[in-house]
């Protein structure tokens, strides 16, 4: 299947290294031309130092070039990002793409749930959100980890889970979207507290 993943950070490319591995091809977006020399030439992620990228994988910093012919895109952007690059790239965007949400936490400006900026800047998009338990670490190298995939839509729930699960990953699922957006922002929230309490 092809896959396009917007964001190379290291959920992103984490993510990538194990739907490659899964025999997929993957086109990952960067906005940076480090990055995608790196990843391209060098078969390495600046945020996964002690991993080399299996080949299926590709970087680009075109939106267009990164969507053409894809089925699936994971958007892997920090939360603050997520309008500006769904603006940037839903031109792009083709009825028949299914849209995962893989970033986690609030819109800061506007307290939003993520699966709620989606709805407002593409309104005509099939989507779902993909949440842990897991860390980048972790599904980069192979440790056996569990994803949730939370939509409205059964056939969503179905593909999505048919191509992430093995015998590495198990794959939960629900329909319960606000609830998985909820526990993930406030999560992330938490966790910044706690960053921020530790360094005083």
């Amino acid at each position: 299947m092809n896959i396009s993943v917007i964001g190379s950070g290291s959920w992103g490319i984490a993510l990538s290294i194990y739907l490659a591995n899964q025999g997929n091809t993957i086109k990952v977006w960067s906005f940076d031309e480090k990055e995608k020399k790196a990843i391209n030439e060098e078969k390495k992620c600046i945020f996964l130092p002690n991993v080399v990228l299996p080949e299926g994988i590709v970087c680009t910093n075109s939106y267009e070039e990164a969507l053409t012919d894809t089925e699936i895109i994971l958007h892997v952007t920090p939360s603050k990002f997520v309008r500006s690059t769904l603006q940037a790239y839903k031109s792009f965007v083709k009825p028949n793409q299914i849209l995962l949400m893989c970033s986690k936490g609030f819109e800061p400006e506007t307290n939003l749930t993520l699966d709620e900026v989606i709805e407002q800047e593409l309104p005509q998009v099939k989507y779902g959100i993909l949440s842990g338990p897991s860390h980048a670490e972790e599904v980069a190298i192979g440790v056996p980890t569990a994803l949730v995939i939370a939509s409205k839509e059964d056939t969503i729930i179905e593909q999505v889970s048919e191509i992430f699960k093995s015998n590495l990953l198990r794959m939960y699922h629900t329909k319960d979207v606000k609830g998985v957006e909820l526990r993930r922002g406030f999560e992330k929230y938490y966790c910044f507290l706690c960053r921020s309490s530790s360094s005083v």
